[in-house]
């Protein structure tokens, strides 16, 4: 009785009767988790629309409150796969000895999660938001003044103002301010007063095994030549010309003949003279400025220590170091170790910038154990190196990736890499992520280790990617760590370090290289890799990009690359994916876009840790596979844009763990569903709607809709445009031909779309575009077969026009660079007011059946206006413009234009066009020709109110084998 009142006693303890109710109540546990869980995520969507909030934008949240995000998107996934295990009914079959361990096992598990829940909403943290650091501008090495830089300028142009011919050569180390000095040199020949008479300033940017045609290319571009233009071609646009060509950043001599630039003019006499020319190149040897016979040269050297302190001092925090004389003192002694290099002086110290303890820069002059850097180029990397080891693990590894691939990525290239190679950490959603990844990017900008070149390429300092080569190949010692081969076809410089750093030439790269790779890179016309024999059991990353001669993978080549995590095979002429893509069970990223594979193999089922699966424009893709989908658990981001799609049942899935979607959209159910899709790309086909809303084409809370494709959807008639501000960048409306309104309902246009980038309108008949005209960011817009479309902007009100004409702050199309308008047979007019084109830089009308005059302004007194308008010319950027197939056309304006900076005009099948809108004395600064390109018999008909004015322009007649029927290269 007694072991009988003790087993009671024990059973009717708390801890027994709770493990008890496990087994006999899993129901309720898994009840009582649910509510749990939908009471965590109605507080997660409370904190996420706060982070939404446009007031919010370009803010931070705490990083306790990022990681409360973090925790409980990690429960999310654990409270979700537990609820689908208990409702495929697991507790309720097999024996009852299983039953029972299932059932206590789910009942336990709920309660453990329940338990978790209740502590993160505890814990849940205030939500804060911090202003994300505004880098100070980055200090580039052109900004440097000093007494031995003004010096070598006045030495320099002293050089140019001479009256021969020279070939001067400017020479030093690396990071020294060679580029700097010639930067400022072209600068000073910009200015109209001091440009010595020159014209034609051409500065070309070389680099590493930069090829003779590519540097021919860059300059024929720079005299709106075709890209084809060879020696001669180039000569003789020059060579009644004086020209100077500034060459920065070659490595080896090059051949200036073959370039065009020197070259002998034959006299009707039989005698040879030369034309006037200067050429000025920056090298790091002086051997090359000996083999290009350089008859002058500068030596760029090091600053003393005076200057060296002072651009030190203006990249450290200044303030701290002044206040502490131990402190200033260490500084003095870290500011000695970079020997006077302007570019290690402000990489350093940017990275010290954050250091205010004597203990600390005692520890960093430990660390730069080398005495300075006249040991010569190489010893200066380990003091560089500083910068690098001052960040952050996680944004070392973006740092490297970024130098490595420099030539080949532009910035959003670049995050898109880094979210791929999983060095940003998880993330909710695509907005999420690519925050993340442009803050990395500002603290690389920060530190002087990157910049962005017009805000859409990557560039880095020629030393800095040798510091990069050389942390890349563990400081040296591992030679074939990183495997790089970029081959000019593709219009890139080749960057091949054989010797001094990981990178080897492909050709050179036998099977066994790959066996010590990490990463490898390739890009250009590379037909074949090499057939692996060996494991490479440290390959991670490999791309392959650019390169449509290369269209097939050696049979078992995959098999030999067990650990592989990210493959990139974007724009090869690969076909299919071998079968043996399977053996990489490790892989997490796979781009195959804008190849020739048309459906995706079986194999990829095997790849259960694929997080990305990138495959845009992809012709022919169509429904991704059912059994693919469902087995692929791990995946983050698809993206199937334009051509693939995805069903119903399939979406319903990836809702659960997808963050980011890009796909096609042929059927009204999946489209009723896209308010609940994280959708990134989005192309409506052939859809039977009459209205479309913009807020449903995207998740609210989790859509980052980018681009957006409207294409043959016949029943369309108007767009609402409403919700909140868009991400989107790209617009493209095809073929839909009952398209005639566009509804504002919530914010006004700038604010809606204000990072549209391009816009591109065909087959529609919207009655009117005025929403275009104040959008920030739009550069491209073209405009095709609207037949009914007659005045592009028009403003209906009076008062509205007189806005128009008075908001000097508000420019219409304020970052607009190309305009293309294209079968429009009854339009008439552009605009019923005038407008801005600050930045137009290329203009390209043609088949417009029924104008006669493309600008006309009516009353003399708007004429006079524009006439002594000098401080707001109109279209004062514009340098490109092609017009095509007006054979209405009689005259381009009914008033002369000045056109500032005009350098191509194209002419094509206007027939009844006998007049060109140029003022006498165009070229009055002798800087520039206006290339006509135009037919013969079309130049010499033409009728001319000033007979000087041909001799400022240069016809280049097309041969008559040129088809009429064909437009200008470009312009589609």
């Amino acid at each position: 009785m007694d072991l009988v009142k003790g087993c009671l006693s024990c059973l009717q303890s708390p801890a027994v009767l709770q493990h008890m109710s496990f087994v006999f109540h899993p129901k309720e546990k898994v009840d009582d988790l649910n509510n749990a869980m939908k009471d965590l995520m109605a507080k997660k969507r409370d904190i996420q629309r706060e982070l939404d909030n446009p007031q919010n934008r370009g803010k931070l949240c705490s990083n306790q409150l990022e990681r409360w995000l973090l925790k409980a998107g990690k429960t999310e996934e654990k409270v979700n796969q537990l609820l689908e295990e208990y409702s495929k009914g697991n507790c309720d079959t097999g024996s009852w000895f299983q039953n029972c361990y299932s059932r206590y096992n789910i009942g336990s598990e709920a309660f453990k999660l329940k338990e978790e829940i209740t502590q993160l909403t505890e814990d849940q943290p205030e939500i804060k938001f911090t202003d994300i650091p505004q880098p100070e501008p980055v200090s580039e090495s052109n900004k440097i003044v000093g007494e031995k830089i003004v010096s070598n300028l006045n030495v320099a142009c002293s050089y140019l103002a001479e009256k021969t011919n020279d070939i001067i050569g400017i020479w030093g180390m690396g990071g020294v301010g060679k580029t700097t000095l010639l930067k400022k040199i072209n600068q000073s020949l910009s200015d109209d007063d001091a440009n010595m008479g020159f014209d034609h300033v051409l500065f070309i940017q070389a680099s590493q095994n930069a090829q003779l045609k590519e540097l021919r290319e860059e300059i024929a571009k720079k005299l709106h030549l075709p890209s084809s233009a060879g020696q001669q071609d180039i000569f003789n646009a020059l060579k009644t010309k004086k020209i100077v060509l500034l060459l920065d950043n070659i490595w080896e001599p090059v051949d200036l003949v073959g370039l065009g630039i020197i070259n002998p003019y034959v006299c009707n006499n039989g005698s040879s003279k030369a034309y006037k020319y200067k050429v000025m190149f920056t090298t790091r040897s002086e051997d090359v400025c000996a083999r290009m016979e350089a008859s002058k040269r500068i030596k760029v050297e090091c600053m003393e220590p005076d200057e060296a302190w002072a651009l030190f001092k203006h990249n450290v925090n200044q303030e701290v170091i002044e206040s502490d004389e131990k402190l200033k003192e260490k500084a003095w002694q870290v500011m000695n170790k970079c020997g006077g290099l302007p570019l290690a002086l402000q990489v350093v110290g940017k990275a010290m910038s954050n250091r205010n303890t004597v203990q600390e820069w005692d520890d960093i002059l430990s660390s730069l154990k080398i005495s300075g850097i006249e040991g010569g180029q190489k010893s200066v990397l380990p003091i560089l190196k500083l910068s690098y080891d001052n960040l952050p693990r996680d944004i070392q590894e973006c740092f490297l990736c970024a130098s490595i691939l420099r030539l080949s990525l532009s910035t959003d290239g670049l995050l898109r890499l880094w979210m791929g190679l999983d060095l940003i950490g998880d993330f909710d959603n695509l907005q999420q992520a690519y925050g993340k990844a442009r803050h990395i990017f500002k603290k690389l900008e920060e530190s002087c280790l990157l910049c962005s070149s017009d805000g859409d390429s990557v560039s880095l300092h020629d030393v800095i990617y040798e510091m990069a080569v050389w942390i890349a190949s563990d400081c040296g010692m591992n030679m074939n760590k990183w495997i790089v081969k970029i081959d000019g076809g593709m219009n890139m410089y080749k960057w091949i370090f054989k010797n001094d750093g990981p990178i080897v030439e492909i050709s050179s790269i036998n099977a066994e290289n790959w066996s010590f790779a990490n990463r490898v890179f390739i890009s250009g016309e590379v037909e074949h890799l090499p057939i692996l024999s060996h494991l490479c059991s440290d390959l991670l990353c490999l791309i392959i990009r650019f390169n449509f001669c290369f269209k097939n993978i050696p049979e078992g080549f995959f098999k030999q690359m067990p650990n592989l995590t990210y493959l990139n095979l974007q724009d090869t002429g690969i076909k299919e994916l071998p079968k043996d893509i399977k053996c990489l069970v490790n892989l997490q990223y796979l781009n195959i876009s804008g190849t020739e594979i048309s459906s995706l193999p079986n194999e990829l089922v095997y790849l259960k840790k694929l997080q990305y699966l990138i495959c845009t424009y992809l012709e022919g893709l169509g429904n991704v596979k059912e059994n693919l989908i469902s087995r692929l658990q791990k995946l983050k981001v698809i993206d199937v844009f334009p051509s693939g799609w995805v069903d119903l049942e399939q979406l319903q899935k990836l809702k659960k763990h997808v963050k980011a979607i890009g796909m096609r959209v042929v059927s009204q159910e999946v489209f009723q569903q896209l308010s609940c899709l994280p959708i990134t790309k989005l192309c409506l086909y052939n859809l039977d709607i009459i209205s479309l809303s913009f807020d449903t084409l995207s998740c609210k809370n989790h859509g980052f809709l980018q681009k957006l494709k409207i294409e043959s959807c016949p029943q369309l008639e108007q767009i609402v445009m409403n919700g909140r501000k868009t991400h989107l960048n790209k617009l493209e409306i095809f073929n839909v031909e009952k398209l005639q309104n566009i509804i504002w309902t919530d914010l006004s246009p700038p604010e809606f779309f204000h990072v549209l980038k391009s816009l591109y309108v065909s087959g529609c008949n919207l009655d009117n575009l005025a929403w275009l005209l104040h959008l920030p960011c739009l550069s491209s817009l073209h405009i095709q077969d609207c037949a009914e479309i007659e005045t592009l902007f028009y403003i209906k009100e009076e008062r509205e026009i007189q806005q128009q004409e008075v908001s000097e702050h508000h420019q219409t199309f304020p970052a607009l660079e190309y305009l293309y308008l294209k079968n429009l047979p009854k339009f008439v007019s552009v605009s019923n007011f005038e407008l801005d084109f600050p930045l137009l830089l290329y203009l390209d009308v043609h088949d417009c059946l029924e104008i006669e005059t493309l600008f006309y302004i009516e009353e003399e007194r708007e004429i006079q206006q524009q006439e002594v308008s000098e401080h707001s010319p109109t279209f004062p950027v514009l340098k490109s413009a092609f017009i095509t197939k007006l054979p209405k056309l009689v005259s381009i304006s009914n008033f002369a234009w000045e056109f500032p900076q005009l350098e191509n005009l194209a002419v094509r099948q206007c027939f009844n066009l006998k007049k060109l809108p140029f003022k006498s004395g165009i070229n009055d600064n002798n800087q520039r020709m206006i290339l006509i390109d135009c037919k013969r018999e079309w130049w010499e008909s033409l009728e001319w109110d000033d007979a000087t004015i041909p001799s400022d322009l240069w016809p280049n007649f097309y041969p008559d084998e040129y088809s009429d029927e064909c437009t200008t290269s470009g312009s589609e």
